[in-house]
């Protein structure tokens, strides 16, 4: 993920830029949970504008990069790391004013397990800012392509998934507003796989 990721962040750059540009403590955002940190590769969008980020992901190995990444980003300090999922997260209620899941959704074991936790944690009024990769529309030829290469997606990603429907996930996890796009990334060859995604925001 360290290596091979930046070759496809500048694919979501401009999507992320627009996602993230709420994440300020002058619009009331100061304490972030990021589910799924990663190598933490958002917080470059995000980190030198709020006070306090809680990074959340099961594989404690990330973390020596996701320090790395919030030293690139000036924001060391702010950084609390801690090993959980997303259908358990270690924080309490209402003590986030966002949380931010990209690429996180198409691999936890329980949807609205997750997303239930997501709510749970953040205070009223707080965000769920996501981008993550989707199903195509059934009827689709690619979506039929999805369905027959997901167990190879499962395999080479860890437990990731080609064919959620994570956008109505979404809509029945009991956020009071919804705002979200569908686009299509330009990857090609096997990767094209993952090419439908959305991103957006939901409101608790």
């Amino acid at each position: 993920m360290d290596s091979l990721g930046p070759k496809a962040e500048w694919r979501f750059r401009e999507r992320k830029l627009g996602l993230f540009s709420c994440l300020r403590r002058e619009q009331g955002v100061s304490t972030v949970v990021e589910v799924g940190m990663g190598t933490a590769p958002n917080l470059k969008h995000y980190a030198k504008d709020v006070d306090r980020i809680i990074g959340v992901d099961p594989n404690m190995a990330m973390h020596q990069y996701a320090r790395k990444a919030a030293e690139a980003a000036g924001a060391a300090a702010k950084l609390q790391l801690v090993t959980g999922t997303a259908e358990a997260l270690p924080l309490e209620d209402a003590s986030a004013d966002a949380v931010v899941m990209t690429h996180v959704l198409c691999s936890v074991r329980d949807q609205q397990q997750a997303l239930a936790e997501v709510r749970r944690v953040l205070r009223p009024g707080g965000k769920l800012l996501f981008l993550e990769h989707v199903a195509a529309p059934e009827g689709e030829v690619l979506h039929a392509v999805q369905r027959a290469l997901n167990p190879v997606v499962g395999f080479v990603g860890h437990g990731c998934s080609a064919t959620r429907c994570t956008l109505a996930a979404i809509e029945r996890a009991g956020f009071a507003s919804l705002d979200a796009d569908s686009f299509k990334v330009s990857f090609w060859g096997p990767a094209a796989v993952i090419a439908p995604h959305i991103v957006g925001c939901a409101v608790k």
